[in-house]
């Protein structure tokens, strides 16, 4: 197909075309007055496709809704509403899709009808190649009607970004126990107040305390209400460790770099899944301390902080900064790209007693994770964390 401004000729058109010359030769040799009136009529046609594929696309208003996340290879749903604003023309056969993205992972959302002085909805499921910020630049607006002997394009501005998560999938069952064998008892007892599990203290009664939580003996003694304080257990706590330093030295660095984050994001959502306070480390790049949390606002941040990641940013002279006391008592797993890459110096004053390690060359890596399809993938990310 050719293209020129804002139209493409389509196949149909460059027919279309060849069958007006033949006409006009045929016209021109046998100075045939019916052949002058059928060439006149077929340019004619030209004329008025064109003229109604400008028409039909004036007068639009495009809003797009996009989701919370993508995960890189899987599709994610947009919404796109298209508004007619004009007073008396509809809108025939129109494709909506993202202006300057390769239509293999583009597919266009199609109108068949927009009435004027309405609004219609439809859907497109855009697929992101990797992981990262996709950032979106507007909406590419393309019709053919009626004749389809052209294509008329219209870009519409409407920025946006949507964050794509790196594929997550399943994780093996043996690599899964390693780590939740290593913690320690399960849950620990934490050092704050407003539990429900083991006896923190005494204090005075308070308006709105709960009248069982009153310890009688010490009321009689005192001649003061006072309350028992509980104190709350502390989920198990997994810090999940992602050391990429060594990725300039390998040849295939960063498809290796790719394959870890993938692993240290699966190992990170099964944390959660079994309600683990799963911390993520990288070794390299990070100024802040992991700090172990639970919830799904946690995992959709350290998801987000494995999508955006810049390789480049990784130096192997950054030291990873030690965590509180509390998250220094978490089983650690770190991720390497090779089995002898070092990782001693990052559990540096740790008071772990061991940590998993998972190298990307161990023979078994392949079999580490099981990638999900596009609807379990969704389902999990979907699930509280």
């Amino acid at each position: 197909m050719m293209r020129f401004g804002g139209n493409e000729v389509t196949a149909a058109g460059v027919a279309f075309v060849a069958i007006m010359l033949i006409v006009l030769l045929s016209a021109i040799n046998s100075s045939s007055n019916i052949l002058y009136i059928i060439l006149g009529v077929l340019a004619g046609m030209i004329v008025v496709s064109m003229a109604l594929t400008w028409v039909g696309l004036r007068g639009l208003a495009v809003v797009r809704s996009l989701p919370d996340h993508a995960i890189a290879g899987e599709p994610a749903e947009i919404e796109y509403r298209v508004a007619n604003r004009k007073y008396l023309w509809p809108t025939f056969a129109l494709h909506v899709a993202e202006a300057g993205l390769d239509r293999t992972f583009s597919p266009a959302a199609f109108f068949v009808h927009i009435p004027a002085r309405s609004t219609a909805q439809s859907f497109a499921r855009l697929v992101a190649p990797r992981r990262g910020l996709l950032t979106l630049s507007g909406v590419e607006l393309r019709s053919s009607f009626p004749l389809g002997l052209q294509v008329r394009y219209r870009e519409i501005p409407a920025a946006g970004q949507m964050v794509v998560y790196p594929r997550v999938g399943t994780l093996n069952r043996k690599v899964a126990v390693a780590y939740r064998e290593a913690v320690e008892s399960g849950t620990m007892t934490s050092n704050r107040r407003g539990g429900n599990d083991e006896f923190y203290g005494l204090r005075e009664y308070r308006p709105g305390d709960n009248i069982r939580a009153i310890h009688w003996r010490s009321t009689a003694r005192t001649g003061e209400l006072m309350v028992r304080e509980l104190t709350a257990n502390a989920p198990p706590q997994l810090i999940v460790v992602l050391n990429a330093r060594t990725w300039r030295e390998m040849e295939g660095g960063r498809e290796q770099v790719e394959r870890a984050i993938e692993l240290a994001a699966t190992i990170a959502c099964d944390g959660f899944l079994e309600n683990f306070a799963v911390g993520l480390g990288i070794a390299g790049a990070d100024t802040a301390a992991p700090a172990p949390l639970m919830g799904r606002g946690a995992r959709a941040a350290v998801l987000r902080r494995l999508a955006v990641l810049d390789v480049e940013g990784i130096r192997a002279e950054t030291p990873l900064p030690f965590p509180n006391r509390l998250a220094s008592r978490a089983e650690w797993v770190i991720v390497n790209l090779r089995r002898g890459d070092p990782y001693k110096d990052l559990l540096a004053g740790s008071t772990a007693s061991r940590a998993t390690v998972l190298a990307l060359d161990d023979p078994e890596a392949a079999q580490w994770i099981h990638f999900l399809s596009a609807a379990d993938a969704a389902r999990l990310l979907r699930d509280p964390a």
